[in-house]
């Protein structure tokens, strides 16, 4: 039990009987995409999504993300998780920049993100 305000240092995991069910749907044949809903039907998040299908499908965390964000189970969330990404990256180029200029700040290096290719 943590006191208001407090961050817990547990880490919850994804609910083992509905993985183990992704797993059974996924051996049986069901399309990545089925399971996607599945997993988002009982309640999943992204992130559990991710954990899921990583060892389902032998994905590296990049390839479980980049499935998770273009799937049609998770398409409702891009455009809010797009916009979110664009803040971060605002607020961290503003952070460097204005760190840049105080000698006694920590130096902050930013690269930017590579463009997608067409």
């Amino acid at each position: 039990m943590t006191k208001r305000g407090e961050m817990s240092n547990s880490v919850r995991q994804p609910d083992p009987e509905v993985m183990a069910d992704a797993r059974r749907l996924a051996a049986a044949g069901a399309k990545l995409e089925m399971v996607l809903v599945f997993l988002r039907e009982k309640g999943f998040n992204k992130i559990d999504s991710i954990k899921t299908i990583r060892p389902l499908y032998g994905f590296s965390m990049h390839e479980a993300k980049d499935v998770i964000d273009s799937s049609a189970a998770w398409s409702d969330h891009f455009y809010s998780d797009m916009q979110l990404r664009e803040t971060a990256l605002r607020a961290l180029r503003d952070i460097a920049a204005e760190n840049a200029k105080d000698p006694n700040a920590l130096k902050i290096t930013f690269t930017e993100p590579d463009e997608p290719e067409d």
